[in-house]
């Protein structure tokens, strides 16, 4: 800014704007033609539905990609700690965590996440040290930056002991 006038009028640009049924490939070829990665959605009426990335589009074809922040390996994370529990990524899918934890899942549920489960129980973005009973598991939430749930701890209520009544 070196005292010269910053001109926010000449960085603003008309956003890109799809129809919420509009399909992949045409998607991708307006991000090209529009040099942008980011589109509104909307719906019929013209109300915004939310947001697609050109990461979106990508994921869809080619499966989950990483971004600058995440290892590559690290993006799906599950680690057994000592005491039993687990410690995971937010972000990994469900359907990746129940391969190690028997969580009972809603098959008509709209979140794909460990941190979309949370956020639907909690119905808001949970702080960290926040706790919520799922099945026979406590998950607590160990990290939350810019609003997002980085780690979470699943923590078995029963600790592998047969049930006493049976």
């Amino acid at each position: 800014l070196r005292g010269e006038p910053l001109n926010l009028r000449a960085l603003i640009r008309q956003p890109l704007v799809f129809p919420e049924t509009l399909p992949l490939l045409p998607a991708l070829e307006q991000f090209r033609n529009a040099r942008t990665h980011f589109a509104f959605v909307v719906d019929e009426f013209g109300s915004v539905e939310g947001i697609v990335t050109l990461s979106d589009v990508m994921e869809t074809i080619a499966g989950n990609l990483p971004n600058e922040v995440e290892e590559i390996d690290a993006r799906h994370d599950i680690q057994k700690n000592p005491d039993g529990s687990w410690t995971a990524n937010g972000h990994m899918p469900l359907e990746d965590l129940v391969q190690y934890v028997p969580l009972p899942l809603d098959e008509k549920r709209e979140y794909h996440t460990i941190a979309g489960l949370l956020m639907e129980y909690l119905q808001r973005i949970p702080q960290t040290g926040e706790e919520v009973q799922v099945g026979d598991y406590l998950l607590k939430t160990l990290q939350v930056e810019s609003h997002r749930v980085q780690k979470v701890q699943l923590i078995p209520l029963h600790n592998g002991e047969p049930d006493p009544e049976m």
